[in-house]
């Protein structure tokens, strides 16, 4: 039997199901004290003092730190590991995000001082109490505006807003092409500012052995290794051995969790501080004000087409907020991800893109499930939507005649990546006879006659995953690595556990891990275990984002199961007493071709930490043990494609939106468990539905965060989403042995943009062109008002 390919059960499931998932919340350390932050109730201010005289008397409290205990200590500052200079070199205005604000806040929710107490009340009740001088100043929260000339400074040292600067593509030749085009499409495309809410709340452990000086970290955290390294090297300055991190289960990342988060470092310094377990868990409230957020772009985009609707350039300038601090990773997001898919599956011949990173008094903006991606095809498939139909041109029609073909891979994109494989316009097909578009469209006509208002929305684009090289991520200013690395270790009794340095939260690694190692060792699954996210156990690894695990990680587990194998091959081969060649394989059994001579695996592995019976040639000694390390990186990322058709009923009284139909045709590579990949599309979709309808993060002028809690942050539920319709192309990726590409991130790339055309779609007749995200009823309602000349909301 071949595991790869079959849609197996989580093993995980059952234990998450019945309550006994292991989360850092549900520890508890003997002696374990509690931390609280004192967090800024304004968006920008100075501080003119900090008074904790009347926490610090409360019963319980330990300790209270701020800027001037964490600099007299001689600590750090946290890093960006991606930074993005400007188009002419020169380094970008970099300001990482504190420990704490040393003398102003720039976001609501800034740390300014943090409290350690025997209980975790104690310690919140303390917070409360720290008294703390602020002299406000005027904030900038919208991106269109951050670099006006009059906007406020958040970092008065710079002179600017502006972070850094690029272009991509030849601004003379689109200019030109634009002026010849024979029809401009030019649009203002915001991309709205989204919080990724995942179900567990951030959360970290730390103890401190005072023996040993050695901190055991357990964290909710998507990068074990990495945040090992960024602590040591970066905030604490202790060597790297002297740090375990433990990351258990982990209730949702969707790469908020990837980050070196701002409370980490104070809850280690703290433990060793005190020489005492101490424990900070968010609360709700605390994740909407302190989590990294993600999106919040300003665009004006302009494409041309010829008489024919083929596109002909594509001109496009953004804003890309970043936040009152620069997170880890959050240049590299609108400097790499979004200008490498802009122009998405489509054959355009010449592009412009300006992106300019700016500071604004919000929270930092970093890696979210698409990162980048969700923007580019926002705008790319706006324009090409508007365009279709100002040409009088059938939206899929117009698609079809602009898509990338088979044969025009490897295909080099104007925003300077190459897309590696696919089939667009099998894809499409896929796409449209899944959803039967004629017949959509015949209902779509029936009810317009009737008066009621159907639309159908297409989005055709990429993902760009698996990481690339670690040459080519330095190249681009990088300072993490592009390999992931694996242990398969065979035990003398046969089975088998695998070590990755990736880790799961929620992609079900387990199995599809097994998966691969299973049919590369011809053994059964059931005896296959593996082991991720402690640093202690496993070899330095990446970690898990980017769509890289299976790539990069199931690659690893697959080339070192193939050395094992080699192993067992040779180690079969002395024990038959016959040349290497002449040994055949067939599931766990070694024969000799042609005769009844056998041994299992199971036998080999025995033998091989008995030791007495392994080859002794002085060319192909076979050493003792049966286990294999491997640190394996690609040579280049991978392109997933999709293609998504949202079927939407506008009530044009309300304005509300119903979300009757999502269709969606996916290349991924090989797909090496349907069950999980689907489940990825599902989970995908419903972030990307929430973008698209409700979703939103919301500073008023002064900076002020109004959707602060799930009253205010509307979050999609299972009855505002249809169910769900996917079908598969396998193309295989060429940069990985496996040949899969990344499935987990297309459903929040393409909803936004598949539900934004489908809503123009319903409405276009009555004159509404666009309706900005989130598409709520109040801004349908507003744009039909608008569009039939009824004046604005009063």
């Amino acid at each position: 039997m071949s595991y790869i390919g079959q849609p197996l059960a989580r093993r995980e499931d059952i234990r998450f199901l019945r309550g006994r998932g292991r989360y850092v919340d549900d520890m508890a350390l003997p002696g374990m004290a509690w931390c609280a932050f004192v967090r800024s109730p304004h968006a920008h201010a100075r501080i003119e003092g900090i008074d904790s005289s009347e926490a610090a008397a409360l019963d319980g409290v330990l300790r209270i730190l701020d800027h001037r205990d964490w600099d007299a200590a001689g600590l750090g500052e946290l890093t960006v590991v991606h930074p993005m200079p400007f188009g002419d070199g020169r380094p970008m205005n970099e300001a990482p995000r504190p420990a704490f604000a040393p003398d102003a806040v720039r976001h609501v929710g800034d740390i300014v001082a943090a409290v350690i107490a025997e209980t975790r009340h104690a310690a919140l009740d303390a917070a409360e109490r720290v008294a703390v001088d602020y002299v406000p100043l005027p904030a900038v929260t919208d991106v269109a505006r951050a670099l006006d000339a009059d906007a406020p400074c958040v970092h008065e040292r710079f002179g600017t807003n502006l972070v850094f600067e690029i272009e991509k593509g030849d601004r003379a030749a689109t200019e030109a092409a634009l002026a010849d085009a024979h029809h401009v499409v030019e649009m203002t495309l915001p991309s709205n500012r989204v919080a990724g809410n995942p179900m567990e709340p951030r959360s970290y452990l730390c103890d401190f052995e005072r023996e040993s000086g050695r901190y055991t970290l357990y964290a909710t955290t998507q990068t074990p290794h990495y945040l090992r390294r960024w602590l040591a090297n970066y905030t604490l300055f202790v060597p790297e051995h002297k740090i375990r991190v433990i990351a258990p289960d982990v209730g949702g990342g969707f790469g908020l969790k990837v980050h070196f988060a701002v409370e980490v470092s104070t809850v280690a310094w703290a433990a060793g501080l005190l020489q005492r377990p101490v424990k900070w868990t968010a609360t709700r409230s605390e994740c909407l004000m302190s989590d990294t957020q993600a999106r919040d772009h300003h665009t004006v985009g302009r494409m041309g087409f010829g008489s024919d609707g083929e596109i002909v350039a594509l001109q496009v300038d953004t804003i890309a907020a970043l936040g009152g601090y620069l997170s880890n990773f959050a240049p590299s997001i609108p400097g790499n991800s979004y200008p490498q898919t802009l122009t998405g599956l489509y054959r355009t011949p010449t592009a412009h893109l300006r992106v300019r990173g700016a500071y604004t008094n919000t929270l930092p903006v970093d890696a979210y499930r698409g990162s980048g991606r969700p923007e580019a095809t926002w705008v790319n498939e706006r324009l090409a939507e508007n365009g279709a139909r100002e040409l009088g041109i059938d939206v899929a029609a117009l698609r079809r005649r602009n898509l990338i073909t088979a044969a025009d891979f490897p295909y080099p994109a104007p925003g300077g990546r190459t897309y590696d494989s696919g089939d667009p316009p099998a894809l499409f097909a896929r796409l449209l006879e899944l959803a039967d578009y004629r017949a959509l469209r015949a209902e779509q006509s029936g009810r317009r006659a009737r008066g009621q208002h159907m639309g159908l929305g297409i989005s055709c684009f990429l993902d760009k995953s698996g990481t690339g090289s670690s040459a080519n991520l330095a190249s681009r200013g990088g300072l993490h690595g592009g390999y992931e690395s694996a242990i398969v270790r065979v035990h003398s009794d046969g089975r088998v556990t695998l070590f990755s340095g990736s880790h799961s939260h929620g992609q079900g690694h387990d199995i599809t891990y097994s998966q691969v190692a299973a049919d590369r060792l011809g053994i059964p699954i059931e005896d296959i275990a593996l082991i991720e996210g402690d640093t202690d156990m496993i070899p330095f690894g990446n970690g898990t984002w980017g769509s890289r695990s299976m790539t990069v990680g199931g690659s690893a587990i697959m080339i070192a199961a193939d050395r094992v194998a080699g192993r067992a091959r040779r180690i079969a081969a002395h024990m038959l007493e016959c040349a290497e060649e002449d040994v055949e394989r067939r599931g766990p059994v070694y024969r000799v071709r042609g005769t009844d001579r056998e041994v299992t695996f199971r036998e080999i592995a025995a033998n091989a930490y008995h030791g007495a019976m392994l080859p002794s040639a002085p060319d192909g000694t076979v050493e003792p043990g049966l286990e294999e390390t491997v640190f394996w990186e690609p040579r280049d990322t991978n392109d997933p494609q999709a293609m998504h058709l949202a079927v939407v009923i506008v009530d044009a009284e309300t304005g509300e939106v119903t979300l009757r139909d999502y269709f969606t045709a996916d290349d991924c590579g090989v797909v090496v468990n349907p069950m999980i990949v689907e489940g990825q599309v599902h989970g995908g979709l419903g972030q990307g539905v929430g973008q698209a309808l409700m979703e939103h993060v919301v500073y008023d002028g002064s900076g002020q965060l109004l959707s602060g809690s799930f009253v205010d942050y509307c979050m999609p539920r299972a009855d505002d989403l249809p169910s769900f319709r996917l079908a598969f192309q396998e193309t295989p990726a060429p940069s990985n042995p496996l040949g899969v590409k990344g499935g987990s991130e297309t459903g929040t790339i393409g909803a936004p943009a598949a539900i934004g055309n489908a809503v123009v779609d319903a409405l276009w007749h009555l004159g509404v062109r666009h309706v900005p995200l989130p598409i709520t009823s109040q801004a349908v309602w507003q744009a039909i008002r608008n569009a039939t000349g009824q004046g604005a909301d009063s």
